[in-house]
């Protein structure tokens, strides 16, 4: 992670991001840095942007002990100044739908015929969808790595958990039924950065045209 001052760019900030183990207590994050890294994060895709994704914004050292109390005593969750819990909201699609399409249409970003046919597509496939939950996942997922690429960019440490148990966070925060808890996230300054502990080449990962087929383009000369 780079001192704080100059904003990262993309590539740097996606190579340079580390999961912090170790978060400094007594270095908080400021409001301005917190509201511009949740901007940020918002800016996401989604399918049918309908944003799915919610922040649930845990600060107080009070607070942080009870979230710390349900993801199995992680000293993190109490080390760093703030704590993400992020959201995934599954009914999006029946309280927002109309007035993101109105805002669409207002930016002119869509017109009102195209506004309609959203919202009938919408209104046919939603309601029958039978894993909704996992809808909501995925983008709400998009939007935690926006949040780690964002503070990596603006000079903060994060670290993305999914070592918590589920129910007992939704309990203790009133998280409602027609919402599930993606990933915890901790924002903070680091008190040490970790080595890179490397990556498997695009051999590895990447077919070409079908699954098993080998990738013959090789590898990048370089990521920055």
């Amino acid at each position: 992670m780079e001192e704080q001052g100059r904003v990262l760019t993309v590539p740097e900030a996606l190579v340079n991001r580390r999961a912090t183990r170790r978060f400094d207590p007594n270095h908080p994050l400021s409001d301005d840095l917190l509201k511009r890294i949740l901007g940020l994060a918002a800016c996401a895709p989604s399918s049918t942007n309908l944003q799915p994704w919610r922040f649930l914004v845990v600060r107080t050292e009070k607070n942080r002990a009870r979230l710390r109390a349900c993801a199995f005593n992680q000293p993190k969750v109490t080390d760093a100044p703030v704590m993400v819990i992020v959201l995934g909201y599954k009914n999006a699609y029946e309280t927002h739908l109309e007035p993101m399409l109105a805002n669409r249409v207002e930016l002119g970003a869509m017109t009102t015929d195209g506004a309609a046919e959203v919202k009938a597509r919408v209104s046919r496939s939603f309601p029958n969808n039978p894993d909704l939950a996992t809808w909501a996942l995925r983008s709400s997922m998009l939007a935690s790595m926006s949040m780690l690429v964002a503070a990596e960019s603006l000079g903060v440490a994060s670290a993305p958990m999914e070592g918590f148990d589920h129910a007992r966070v939704k309990e203790e925060f009133g998280v409602p039924d027609d919402h599930i808890v993606c990933c915890l996230v901790a924002l903070g300054h680091a008190l040490a950065t970790d080595p890179f502990p490397g990556r498997f080449g695009l051999t590895e990962v990447c077919y070409e045209e079908h699954f098993g087929q080998p990738w013959t383009l090789g590898e990048p000369e370089t990521l920055l």
